[in-house]
């Protein structure tokens, strides 16, 4: 209950410009790890299977299409999968261990949808790209430095204050769902 209602108070609470810059679902977690000793995040719950690969990558496309924010999820991925990469190599890794680490449910559904939450991102396309990458150098640093499994969380967390700089230096109009008048769907602009 605790996570839901700061969720939901962070949307109200932490604006600048009538925008909010904290996910609310990543502040409902971080607030539930903070505040209480009864909450932990599983991050091997979802496995490593390739249909939720498939799954996930289907479902995710469908949204980032809708929302045409793909580019931060491709950004954000590839920069974790090259730092994984040098990782793994650096320790002389097989590449089914890089794949594990890559092919997690709970990575796959951060990147694809908490990280692309139209209304709390930067507004501009090279803001999205430096907030992208930001967030997976703190992520790799935050799980290999700290030895956290919640790294991905953290990261947006510490990194969500960013927007704001980033939306003042780059300017670019607001997300805004809008309803097209003849179909009643929900489209962007």
């Amino acid at each position: 209950m605790i996570a839901g209602s700061l969720a939901i108070a962070s949307k109200f609470l932490f604006r600048v410009n009538n925008k909010h810059f904290f996910n609310p679902a990543n502040f409902g977690i971080i607030a539930a790890l903070t505040l209480t000793q009864d909450a932990w995040v599983s991050p091997g719950q979802w496995g490593n299977d390739l249909w939720f690969l498939l799954l996930f990558l289907g479902a995710g496309a469908m949204i980032l299409k809708r929302v045409g924010r793909w580019d931060t999820s491709a950004i954000f991925l590839g920069s974790y999968t090259l730092l994984e990469t040098i990782r793994n190599v650096w320790l002389g890794w097989s590449w089914d261990v890089l794949s594990h680490h890559l092919m997690t449910g709970s990575l796959l559904l951060f990147a694809l949808f908490m990280l692309t939450d139209p209304r709390s991102i930067p507004n501009h396309y090279f803001s999205r790209m430096i907030w992208a990458i930001s967030i997976a150098f703190l992520t790799f640093m935050i799980q290999y430095s700290l030895y956290l499994p919640t790294a991905i969380f953290w990261a947006l967390f510490f990194l969500s204050p960013l927007t704001i700089i980033l939306d003042y230096y780059c300017y670019s109009p607001q997300f805004n769902w809008k309803i097209s008048p003849n179909n009643l769907e929900l489209t962007r602009p």
